[in-house]
């Protein structure tokens, strides 16, 4: 079956008309009158330059070519979450019951690693993160010092527990062993694979400092660690394969500590553990069965967690949610909240739901239409279960949404909060069209900001965006009326908050209520060409989404970007893509179709050009 690579010609020839009216500058609010947009928080979402070329936003479809093979990214750098992870699972195999002490002193100096930068490979944001080069030095700089953090307390207290007994017991006559043991043992971890005759010498030569050394020195045990760990082959996931395939030049099988770091880091952003290795060592993983048996225990060990929720909150923006207590302690936003109690803490509190819902149904064999059109809560807080007006979950079954457009994944408070007590039409929109359909939204006029939505003491926020952005023969229209602001005014049954509404309260600017009109959450999404049914549910509009086929399709573009690194590839990525989401389509579980990822030769491999 063949799958839609991205926006189709149709839809391209609209978006052709004109340019499309910025939504996020962040603002809109009922106080301020600098002049800043309608998208709180999001400076640049619905207008940003995307030079892309990865195939969402093109015409055509995955092709599935078996004699064609995916590009390998020549070096990969950990990211910034792998290499927290990687730099805490060594401290733990070196230091045992120390290891909480040595973290003390590192964890602080790891904050200062720069936070990898979002790719735009679909709208502004993609399925990956990636060394940002113009903080290159930051990340050297930050790197060399954690390491020289590491060392310092491996060694200083916790010298026995790192290199054995042999190196603090006085006896001269150990000390070459006790060295050479250290260096194949620390060293095999901290590069998650054996190290050559060449490696161990060259550490050695680390140590000994060209004679200066003396025996069992501390300080010399300390050079060796941050040497390591600022080593590429700690920083990297470098793979050099084994054997050609027969009948794919060029295209390499990776070995078994590379095979088992690909498996460990795709599915717990973090090394192997001692069993993962042990599989490597022994040679059991590069067996079908013993890779599968791997692979299975992976997936499902509670580890697995963290790599579902860094992916869901890539794929989905989570991380764009403005902060929704900003505007506490003004006085029209005192009156929007009428009570309800927000705190610094409410922003993460709701993307945290959303993520708990992918963990939830991750773990209990949910199928990715299950998750999506969830009716049910997974709020933990009292903040957030406020808004939805349902009990605090408690871990065990999540309670029922009290209202059936409630039903979807665009209704939940992470979608629909705008920081502010203005919703945003706009920048729902463009995060459906960008982030769940993989479309791409061109860039507005350069005067797209010079005339924001704000708030009207007569209108509402959706009478506002249309006397801005749908007037007839304007070049907003073309793409507002038609392929924005529709998906964002089917979530318009829910405030600023997220609260469910059927009315908007208005206000003056000193908070004082002016009115109160009816909600139109009517709307004819247009999600494909030629669809033009129309809804007032975010319920349906999720429906309609997966009906479309797109969603599934940029869950799959998105999970094999965040997989390998890089954009997909409609041709060469087509086979995986297809089959991907054929699985979501057919009702597999999540699960299992992230597992079906590692079990396909394009994981197990890597193309090495000559």
């Amino acid at each position: 079956m063949k799958r839609a690579a991205g926006i189709t010609i149709g839809l391209l020839a609209v978006w052709a008309a004109g340019g499309c009216y910025e939504g996020g500058r962040a603002g809109g609010d009922d106080t301020d009158t600098s002049g800043e947009a309608e998208g709180d928080g999001s400076d640049s979402d619905a207008g940003s330059d995307s030079d892309t070329d990865s195939g969402g936003g093109t015409e055509g479809e995955f092709g599935c070519d078996p004699n064609v093979w995916p590009d390998s990214l020549s070096m990969r750098r950990l990211s910034r979450v792998q290499y927290r992870n990687s730099v805490e699972a060594l401290v733990q195999w070196a230091a045992g019951p120390g290891a909480s002490d040595v973290m003390d002193g590192v964890s602080p100096v790891i904050e200062r690693m720069p936070v990898d930068v979002p790719q735009a490979v679909h709208g502004p944001r993609g399925g990956f993160r990636r060394l940002d080069q113009n903080v290159h030095q930051e990340h050297i700089d930050a790197s060399y010092d954690v390491a020289v953090a590491a060392a310092s307390r491996l060694t200083s207290a916790h010298l026995e527990a790192v290199a054995g007994s042999c190196a603090v017991d006085g006896d001269a006559s150990n000390d070459d062993t006790c060295i050479d043991d250290f260096i194949d043992a620390f060293g095999a971890r901290a590069l998650r694979r054996p190290m050559t005759d060449e490696e161990h010498q060259f550490y050695r030569d680390v140590y000994d400092a060209d004679g200066i050394t003396s025996g069992a020195d501390p300080e010399a045990f300390a050079d060796v660690i941050v040497v390591m760990m600022t080593a590429p082959s700690f920083l990297y996931m470098i793979e050099h394969g084994e054997d050609e395939m027969a009948d794919m030049p060029g295209v390499y099988r990776l070995g078994p500590y590379e095979l088992a770091s690909r498996l460990s880091y795709q599915f717990w952003q973090a090394p192997p553990d001692a069993e993962l290795y042990e599989a490597a060592a022994s040679g059991a993983l590069m067996t079908d069965e013993g890779y599968e048996a791997q692979v299975d225990r992976i997936v499902s060990d509670p580890r697995a967690e963290s790599a579902v929720r860094e992916f869901f909150g890539e794929w989905l923006w989570l991380e764009t949610l403005p902060p929704v207590d900003s505007r506490v302690g003004t006085p029209v936003f005192d009156a929007f909240l009428d009570g309800l109690q927000v705190t610094p803490e409410t922003t993460q509190n709701m993307i945290d739901e959303v993520l708990d819902a992918a963990s939830y149904y991750m773990a209990n064999g949910g199928s990715f239409d299950e998750f999506f059109l969830s009716d049910r809560s997974f709020a933990t807080t009292p903040d957030l279960a406020e808004i939805y007006g349902v009990p605090v979950w408690d871990g065990t079954e999540p309670p029922t949404f009290p209202q059936s457009e409630r039903a979807s994944l665009i209704a939940r408070a992470a979608f629909v909060a705008s920081g502010s007590s203005n919703t945003r039409p706009i920048m729902k929109g463009v995060r459906i069209r960008e982030a769940l359909l993989c479309d791409e939204v061109p860039p507005p006029p350069d005067n797209a900001a010079g005339n924001p939505p704000e708030l009207s003491e007569d209108n509402t926020t959706r009478e506002v965006v249309e006397m801005l952005t749908e007037q007839e023969g304007t070049s907003c229209a073309g793409c507002h009326a038609v392929l924005i602001n529709p998906l964002g005014y089917v979530t318009e049954t829910f405030d600023a908050i997220g609260r469910y509404r059927t009315h908007q309260v208005l206000f003056d600017d000193e908070g004082t209520v002016t009115g109160m009109r009816e909600i139109d959450a009517s709307s004819a999404p247009a999600i494909v060409p030629g669809d033009d049914r129309t809804t007032s549910s975010a319920a349906e509009v999720g429906s309609m989404l997966l009906e479309s086929e797109q969603v599934q399709a940029c869950f799959s573009r998105n999970y094999v970007q965040w997989t390998y690194g890089r954009a997909e590839d409609p041709q060469l990525d087509g086979c995986m893509l297809e089959d991907t989401t054929d699985a979501l389509l057919d009702g597999a579980s999540m699960s299992e179709v992230l597992r079906s990822i590692a079990m396909r030769d394009e994981f197990k491999t890597r193309k090495i050009e000559e």
